[in-house]
């Protein structure tokens, strides 16, 4: 069992300020300088993925791509193996507040049992979703991101 951790207002709102803000190559080959620049540590890294302790132990952060290209930074900002659901929809509510506060309104809620809000970009959408005992915050490349909603679209459809 691990304990209840979560990331405090401040501390969302300046990982998302830091990762919005990183200038770096968005290649999987150049995972040890977004790590370096993050203050993280890379644990392994295959094929097209590296996986990355963000502080909250080996594989608390994720870098997925595919040809080499990073697609998508995942971080968990919030985790317990025995979280209570109130517990984490109460971080999730919290963070909302906190990342709206400094970024604005959000582009897209999707409700659901995996429910996400997101702030889009230019180039890059945030993404923070609350599978259940875990907070995940993401970091999407919009061309991976509208790749993603469509292949969740044809499952929904039955056609995958």
């Amino acid at each position: 069992m691990t304990e209840w951790h979560a990331l405090t207002d401040v501390e969302i709102v300046e990982l998302v300020s830091r990762l919005r803000s990183l200038d770096w190559s968005w290649r999987l080959d150049d995972a040890e300088r977004l790590a370096s620049a993050m203050g993280w540590t890379v644990v392994t890294a295959r094929g097209n993925w590296v996986m990355l302790d963000s502080g909250f132990g080996a594989g608390s952060a994720k870098l997925t791509g595919r040809d080499g290209q990073v697609g998508e930074i995942e971080v968990q900002v919030a985790s317990d193996d025995e979280a209570e659901p109130g517990q984490t929809r109460d971080a999730f509510a919290g963070m909302v507040a906190a990342l709206s506060g400094a970024f604005g309104e959000p582009t897209a809620r999707i409700p659901g049992a995996v429910p996400e809000i997101r702030w889009a970009g230019a180039e890059t959408t945030l993404v923070l979703r609350d599978p259940g005992t875990t907070l995940e915050l993401f970091l999407m490349a919009n061309s991976w991101l509208a790749d993603h909603d469509e292949t969740v679209d044809l499952e929904e459809q039955g056609l995958l």
